[in-house]
């Protein structure tokens, strides 16, 4: 049996009313221990019945794939010993433990060749969500979300990144 933690409960809880399936599996895998690669289906079921989650198992595995590299539509990613994750294996592989959040932009720019996702998380020629590059370093690259959020700063002041949209609380931002 897996033991839920009350964080990723509570964080659960503050996103129910509102959250769809890619972003209930990517709350759980954000909230897994970092030295572990996606998330199983034991324990997307423990949150599920800990938050009264209506998540049909099936209609997530109809959404994995086996790509080792990002693919078009909404998909979750088999990763190895029945573990899914929302992103590929291949991003994981190229970021996994980085501290370079240029390099985290990089990846999801070069490999996200078609809009996807909503507005949160659509990648365009534009650049890449701001959302999405703080979910990404934090999920896959194992970044703590406030040095995230500081070395995007700081990455704004160099020059390194530009930035569109920047009074919407989510700016598109790429590198320069």
């Amino acid at each position: 049996m897996v033991e839920t933690r009350q964080q990723v409960v509570d964080e659960l809880e503050k996103h129910q009313e509102t959250m769809q399936l890619a972003d209930f599996v990517r709350i759980v895998e954000q909230h897994q221990p970092t030295d572990v690669t996606g998330v199983d289906s034991e324990t997307l079921a423990a949150y599920a019945d800990a938050v009264y989650f209506d998540v049909d198992v099936s209609a997530i595995d109809e959404r994995v794939t086996d790509s080792e590299s990002w693919a078009e539509g909404d998909h979750f990613y088999e990763v190895g010993d029945g573990r899914i994750s929302a992103y590929p294996p291949d991003w994981h592989a190229a970021l996994g433990g980085i501290e370079d959040l240029k390099r985290v932009i990089e990846v999801i720019q070069t490999e996200t060749t078609e809009p996807e996702g909503d507005d949160r998380e659509a990648v365009t020629e534009r650049g890449v969500p701001e959302e999405k590059v703080l979910r990404v370093a934090e999920v896959v690259a194992g970044i703590d979300r406030e040095t995230a959020r500081e070395e995007l700063k700081r990455l704004r002041q160099n020059g390194e990144i530009e930035e569109f949209a920047s009074q919407h609380r989510n700016p598109t931002i790429r590198l320069a």
